[in-house]
């Protein structure tokens, strides 16, 4: 019991160690008047992600900023753009979303270094080795969920953007621009290419080049389908071909290739099926059928 005390207050002691020096350093820099050129450099990324919080008009609490402050430390730059990636593939890439996954982060990790000392405590031993491998299971549980997030995203483009690409045909060949086009499918459509061609038609109204915007989209999305889109969009560019008759063909394309996939996916059925089927219902259908003739076998036996 007094080893179970003395390693539970380790832990606070630790936790509350940690607090105490990021509410100095968020008290030294909130104290700072001016500071060099380098170091705004490199505390940009920081003040940005911060000041994106308070322009939505809810002033963050000091445990969010400790939190806040203790996440960017662990997350270092490098970490923080293939996050900042991650996020933007499963369709949240603003700043507070990059935010909160640090401090989902730093949470986690706390809790799941808390579950390894309670844990090593009670069973002692190699059971130690929990803290570490709890700590980094909560740490880096987020970049897991983020990615299978991705994935779905990406399975959702794929089987929506023919609908889209469908009816961004009709919109063009119908006599408005491609811009205009853009508008009509994010209005009228939901799903994430809806989403994405709303924030095209965003970016092309903030000035970037209907090419560059393209790009940006091809990036952001990681769908083999869509990134066919976006290159036969960026040859109308360089070319001057037509976009109705771009349009018209991707849309063709794009209809054989979800009728190919429903036929490779219904060609797998059987193969999927037969384990199912062997592990459940051909046990089953044994008992029922030679059930009776076992238990009459084993009678006469015992009656000899």
């Amino acid at each position: 019991m007094n080893t179970y005390l003395l390693g539970v207050a380790a832990v606070a002691m630790a936790f509350a160690s940690v607090l105490i020096v990021s509410l100095a350093v968020v008290q030294h820099q909130r104290g700072v008047g001016t500071r060099r050129s380098l170091m705004i450099v490199q505390r940009f990324g920081m003040r940005q992600t911060t000041n994106a919080v308070r322009e939505q008009g809810s002033e963050p609490s000091m445990l969010q900023e400790v939190i806040t402050s203790v996440g960017m430390r662990l997350v270092g730059p490098g970490r923080r753009e293939v996050l900042r990636r991650n996020l933007a593939w499963a369709g949240r890439s603003s700043a507070d979303d990059l935010v909160a996954e640090i401090n989902r982060k730093v949470v986690l990790g706390t809790v799941g270094l808390g579950l390894g000392c309670v844990f090593a405590l009670q069973v002692g031993a190699l059971g130690w080795l929990a803290i570490p491998v709890l700590a980094l299971a909560g740490f880096y549980l987020p970049d897991l969920l983020v990615y299978n997030r991705g994935l779905k995203r990406t399975e959702e483009i794929q089987q929506t953007l023919p609908d889209a690409l469908d009816l961004l045909n009709l919109c063009v060949e119908s006599g408005l621009s491609l811009q205009a086009a853009l508008n009509r499918v994010a209005l009228h459509q939901q799903g994430p290419v809806a989403v994405e061609f709303g924030r095209v038609l965003h970016e092309m109204q903030l000035g970037v080049s209907r090419s560059a915007a393209f790009e940006s989209l091809a990036t952001r999305s990681k769908q083999p389908d869509m990134q066919r889109f976006v290159a036969a969009m960026l040859q109308v560019d360089k070319l001057g071909i037509p976009v109705a008759a771009v349009l018209r063909e991707q849309a063709l394309e794009m209809r054989k290739k979800r009728h190919a996939r429903a036929r490779e996916l219904a060609q797998k059925v059987p193969v999927k099926i037969l384990a199912p089927l062997l592990l459940c219902f051909l046990p089953g259908l044994f008992i029922v059928v030679l059930g009776p003739a076992a238990v009459n076998v084993a009678g006469i036996f015992a009656g000899r």
